[in-house]
């Protein structure tokens, strides 16, 4: 579902934070989840831009860097090829 995603904070008629976009999409207990749930769109697009950027050439990259930009792969593929 793209975003924007947003949080509801809990109140009487739920004691959980809701993270909807048209309607609820999830509910948790911690705020801390619901802000990281919501931020999801936003951080995969960062993702996938420093990712095309390297593959690119764009940047410069030391060997920690392109360690990083492994992990930014690997976090972007469990994404859309999730385990079967």
């Amino acid at each position: 579902t793209p975003g924007p995603w947003n949080v509801s904070p809990p109140c009487e008629l739920s004691p959980r934070y809701s993270v909807y976009h048209n309607g609820p999409l999830v509910y948790v207990e911690r705020g801390e989840d619901a802000r990281l749930i919501a931020a999801a769109p936003d951080l995969l697009a960062a993702l996938q831009a420093l990712v095309g950027k390297a593959d690119l050439g764009e940047v410069d990259l030391d060997d920690d860097a392109k360690e990083l930009l492994d992990n930014a792969r690997a976090a972007i593929a469990r994404i859309f090829n999730p385990p079967r």
